[in-house]
Parts: C-alpha cells; structure tokens; sequence
C-alpha cells in the first residue's frame, strides 16, 4: 500500500476508473490527493467576484467543471471510506502533477490515458507520457478504453 498518493482527475471517461485504482492503492492510512489543473488561460483567481465570472463566462465554466469534479470525486472516496483532499491549480498539467508530487512527496500517481493517436500527440502532446517522463514516484496508468 501507498501512503501518499496524487489522483490527476479531469472529468474524461476513465474519471471513474482512476478513482476506483486509486482507491485500490490506497491503504487505512492513505492520503490522497485530488488534483484537477485549470488551462492558466481560462483560470479565475481564487478571489473572483461574481462580476469577473460574468465577464469571463468560458473561465467561469472550466472552473465550475473542475470544481464539480474534484467535489464528485471527494464525495465517492468518502462514500467508500477513503481520505482524500482536493486541489485547483492551474498550469500545464504534467508540470503540475510532477510538481505536486514532488511537493507533497507523494509514493504513487495515479492518472488515466487519454489513447491519442500519433498524430494527435503531435497537436496535443500527452499529459500522461510527461508526467511518466518527469515524475518524482511511480506513475500508474489506467489504459483501459473509455
């Protein structure tokens, strides 16, 4: 078992089946950490007023998907008796996660695989291959199709 371990979410298909690798990882004593990172471009500050999200509808949206995530996902590791902490960083993602990791001196991180096809990977570079590529810990990867 693991004693810190970093859970990267963003929403996508295989949102469930990390949370359920994790939770497997994951000992009495665990502590997880959600992460879901915000694109800088679109994220508010953590102090926006409500006229900022007026006038910033698409940040406004990112961060209130982010947030609904991370808030699901807490709510399922609780409901399964798993401890478990959210953050809401913005940034690239894989500098982020290898960041975070490195920060919290996390044991594991556990993220999903998107399966870009060669093509896309060279408009769309994968967050998953970095954070293997730059990762302070292991790196577990949920590869099932979506």
């Amino acid at each position: 078992m693991f004693n810190t371990l970093l859970v990267a979410l963003d929403g996508g298909p295989q949102h469930d089946r990390v949370l359920d690798l994790a939770a497997a990882m994951a000992g009495p004593r665990s502590r997880l950490h959600l992460l879901c990172v915000l694109d800088p471009e679109f994220a508010l500050a953590a102090d926006a007023s409500d006229a900022d999200r007026r006038e910033y509808p698409a940040a406004a949206r990112q961060q209130a998907h982010a947030e609904a995530v991370l808030a699901d996902a807490l709510a399922e590791l609780r409901e399964r008796g798993v401890d478990a902490i959210a953050q809401l960083p913005s940034g690239d993602p894989g500098e982020v996660i290898s960041a975070q990791a490195r920060r919290l001196q996390c044991d594991l991180i556990v993220i999903g695989h998107r399966h870009l096809s060669r093509l896309q990977r060279l408009f769309e570079p994968s967050v998953g291959q970095w954070t293997i590529d730059h990762a302070p810990c292991p790196v577990l990867v949920e590869t099932r199709d979506p």
